[in-house]
């Protein structure tokens, strides 16, 4: 045994170095490293490895973010009662805006948005998705804010027929009662919502894999063009009076023929044609519609504009419902395209967030191979490694 060790230990220095087998370092065992080999063609074909499409990134949500979502639950309350209670005393005629049960569940669909937006936030649930919503909501009261208080106000320029919660009434004497202190004060939370939004947006830690971003222009530009179209609808009123027909009979080449006298009914009132707090209430309502509707789809993450998008999509359906359902009830008045148009662009509001909600890129497989020295790869085909 003695003369055998001697042997093999006096032939292992005599062995050039090139041949010399290499020692397996100390604690590791010998594996063939077939990771390196060159992958097949039919290897190749299939994905490796494909990039995260979907994953959310929540981090704590802070007390005061938490504060705001109950201030939004707190304004989508307070607006949900005002639906029900009497807003405006025109004339001898009290104004209730829910003054059937179609038109309370189609007007509750506005402040249940808001109601759940602001629960996601004080559940800590997707927190920049109800942020998100509640900068819309915010937006939007502002305008309505401005609109209420013109009917507060007495101008000179308001005395004239128009069609209010289904009724054609002459404006000349206006007083606002319980309802309207109720949706002012309501106005006024979310505006103050909307401002806290914006100094807490960047303080919640939420994001994604940015998946979203190869499909934001086209989202965008179907969103600029889904607000110049809500402004167009709003601007040609959603109900109107049908004109007035008389038919009489007169004298024409010696015979007596029925002729017929158009006479149009005053009544409808576009988003552009009141004076005042009221024009500037629909000048700001167009910019939000348009401007704040592109600059939705640029936020972050995926759900943000999930959550901006249904809000827009709520408030539009909620108007044109809520016109549709008073035309629907009234034998005086009849939906226009203006009404009807409103509702499709509310739906296609509804269609964007869906799409951004489910939005799932094409993703291209990726093959990652490991580049190989040659001297490595010389040593390989011998079979030494």
């Amino acid at each position: 045994m003695t003369t055998g060790g001697a042997i093999v230990a006096s032939v292992a220095p005599d062995m050039p170095a090139k041949k010399r087998p290499a020692r397996p370092a100390a604690g590791r065992t010998t594996r063939p490293r077939t990771a390196q080999q060159r992958p097949t063609k039919k290897a190749a074909s299939r994905p490796t490895r494909r990039e995260p499409a979907g994953e959310v990134v929540l981090g704590y949500v802070p007390s005061a973010t938490r504060l705001v979502g109950v201030l939004g639950v707190l304004g989508g309350l307070l607006l949900a009662v005002s639906v029900v209670l009497p807003q405006l005393a025109v004339g001898d005629e009290r104004v209730i805006l829910g003054d059937s049960l179609a038109t309370i569940l189609v007007s509750w669909i506005w402040p249940l948005t808001i109601i759940t937006a602001g629960l996601s936030i004080v559940l800590g649930r997707y927190p920049r998705l109800g942020l998100a919503a509640l900068g819309v909501v915010a937006a939007i009261s502002g305008a309505g804010l401005l609109a209420e208080l013109y009917w507060a106000s007495q101008a000179a320029a308001r005395g004239r027929y128009e069609i209010i919660a289904g009724r054609r009434l002459l404006t000349s004497q206006v007083e606002p009662l319980t309802g309207w202190y109720v949706a002012v004060a309501a106005l006024l939370v979310l505006v103050a919502v909307g401002l806290a939004v914006g100094w807490l947006w960047s303080r919640v830690v939420m994001d994604d894999s940015e998946s979203l971003d190869p499909g934001r222009p086209a989202l965008g530009g179907l969103a600029a063009v889904g607000g110049v179209l809500a402004v167009l609808a709003l601007g040609a009123t959603l109900v109107q009076i049908p004109d007035q027909v008389t038919v009489s009979q007169q004298p024409f080449a010696g015979a007596l023929r029925p002729v017929e006298t158009v006479t149009p009914i005053e009544g409808a009132i576009g988003l552009f044609d009141r004076p005042g707090l009221s024009l500037t209430a629909g000048l700001v309502l167009s910019g939000v519609l348009v401007l704040f509707s592109v600059f939705a789809t640029t936020l972050r993450p995926r759900l943000a504009v999930v959550g901006a998008l249904g809000a827009f999509a709520a408030y539009l359906v909620a108007l044109a419902g809520r016109a549709l359902v008073d035309a629907a009830r009234s034998t005086d008045i009849e939906a226009t395209v203006g009404g009807w148009g409103l509702l499709v662009v509310g739906v296609g509001y509804a269609a964007l967030t869906l799409l951004a909600w489910r939005w799932h890129p094409p993703v291209r497989p990726i093959t990652r191979e490991l580049p190989m020295r040659p001297a490595s790869r010389r040593a390989l085909k011998k079979g030494l490694i």
